[in-house]
């Protein structure tokens, strides 16, 4: 990605990265500002990747999509209204390219066509401390997460495992906020109706 942006001119900053927001770094990037799209680049691109890598489950392809996330944003750049809505804009883009890998993915394996195999998972986040029971646990939540609904399970991922606030979920999967709720709200009964389960069997 930075190979690509290294092409176009760079001029000289005329003040710190963090000095400057989005939305003047976004203007300057439409004037073919090397330094600014840089800059959005690595202000942004860790938050996307990290969501993108524990909702894809996939290391390899997370990189792929974070590649054609910034791609994507970088060549549409004037279609954002808001200058200062860039975070939350190429969340949606990320969000957008892994709904569809994941549908194409839940095909595949109706075919038994998809070989890979995901290396990310809520057991993988464990800490070191973690006892083996919570690490079954955490593996069972991850088996459940593959056959909930696309949506009910990025909108999962993106609050209770990134942490991110109600609003920037919204934002993420284009939808209203009453919806982003009810697929949290969905997802997490479900969730929370197996760990229940699960518990009680071990009582």
């Amino acid at each position: 990605m930075l190979a690509l942006i290294e092409a176009l001119p760079r001029p000289v900053p005329v003040a710190r990265p963090d000095e400057i927001g989005d939305a003047a770094l976004v203007e300057r990037a439409l004037d073919g500002d090397r330094w600014a799209m840089e800059t959005l680049y690595r202000r942004h691109v860790r938050r996307v990747t990290n969501a993108v890598t524990r909702m894809i489950g996939r290391t390899a392809e997370a990189e792929d999509v974070v590649q054609e996330t910034f791609l994507t944003a970088f060549s549409r750049l004037e279609r954002l209204r808001e200058p200062a809505a860039f975070r939350g804009w190429v969340a949606r883009i990320a969000v957008n390219e892994v709904r569809m890998r994941l549908r194409k993915r839940k095909w595949l394996r109706r075919l038994a066509l998809d070989r890979e195999t995901d290396d990310v998972s809520l057991e993988s986040l464990a800490s070191d401390a973690a006892s083996p029971e919570v690490r079954a646990e955490l593996a069972r939540i991850d088996a459940l997460l593959q056959t909930l609904d696309v949506d009910l399970r990025m909108a999962w991922t993106l609050r209770y495992v990134e942490g991110w606030e109600l609003t920037e979920v919204a934002t993420a999967l284009n939808v209203s906020l009453a919806t982003a709720k009810r697929r949290i709200r969905e997802a997490r009964l479900v969730i929370d109706a197996h760990v229940g389960a699960h518990e009680g069997d071990g009582r």
